[in-house]
């Protein structure tokens, strides 16, 4: 099996415009880019004006939305919705396909619930409140061309939605065409004991994979196993390997088209011959 596309941050690639990073991008061996929702004041009015001329196509743009769905006031709530569907209207206008979200970024969300309300637990309430807002939200996102995903990070950096298989839970109750899950390794290794089982046990929703070495920098330099491709190849996944570091571990034009070679070998590597996935996952 062939490697899936492997896109790369915008914001890390080198060049002193967008048309330059992208050029670059394309030199280093990727297929795609992946753009920084947070950062869109710098690349939005630039992709607009050059839009027919990329080298690459642009896969997805992460986060930039406001608040959260989680926030504990309506009027928040309702800020991040609309933010999410000018978002998305940004998707549809430069033809990306898809957004990511992880739910509730305590940075992003500094005023958070903290009280289970009528239900069992926090963490039921919280559930609750996604299993409400999503829909709307994926029919949204349907409705622009975009799949809507999901994405669980670490218990550092967020209160809530910490695992791939609670993620694959939310989404799997949800049943929309629109909705799936993000797989981030770097978070995975944070709250996985097994990354290769938790992503069995969620297969059926993962819509796209982030990819970066035990400290973020770029796949290759590091000691992160990326042991779960071979899960990833058994059921001939066809979306996007998104390499999602912070940094570069050295010069771009040096690292990263030895962190292109580096997932490619790995990939070609991996042995999908773990687990069966279970039934109702088929």
């Amino acid at each position: 099996m062939n490697l899936p596309e492997l896109s790369i941050r915008l914001e890390v690639l080198p060049g002193e415009t967008v048309v330059e990073q992208i050029t670059n991008a394309s030199r280093f061996g990727f297929d795609a880019i992946a753009l920084p929702g947070r950062f869109k004041e710098r690349w939005e009015t630039p992709l607009r004006e050059c839009l027919r001329d990329l080298a690459l196509p642009l896969a997805s743009i992460s986060l930039g939305f406001e608040r959260s769905l989680l926030s504990p006031s309506e009027a928040d709530r309702s800020r991040c919705r609309e933010s999410l569907i000018r978002l998305f209207d940004l998707c549809a206008e430069l033809q990306v396909l898809r957004f990511n979200m992880p739910p509730c970024l305590n940075q992003d969300n500094p005023e958070r619930l903290t009280d289970a309300g009528n239900h069992p637990s926090l963490a039921a309430r919280l559930d609750a409140l996604l299993l409400e807002e999503l829909p709307a939200m994926a029919d949204a996102a349907e409705e622009r061309g975009v799949t809507l995903l999901l994405e669980p990070v670490n218990k550092y950096e967020s209160d809530h939605l910490h695992s791939i298989e609670h993620a694959a839970r939310i989404t799997r109750e949800i049943s929309h065409s629109h909705l799936a899950c993000t797989a981030d390794f770097f978070h995975m290794q944070l709250e996985e004991l097994d990354t290769p089982k938790a992503l069995v046990r969620s297969i059926d929703q993962i819509g796209h994979v982030h990819l970066a070495e035990n400290t973020r920098v770029e796949p290759g330099p590091g000691s992160m196993d990326f042991s779960g491709f071979g899960e990833l190849k058994k059921v001939e996944y066809r979306g996007i390997l998104e390499v999602e570091c912070r940094w570069l571990s050295g010069a771009a034009h040096e690292v990263l088209p030895q962190s292109v070679d580096f997932v490619r070998r790995q990939w070609s590597a991996a042995e999908a011959t773990a687990a069966s996935i279970p039934s109702a996952m088929k």
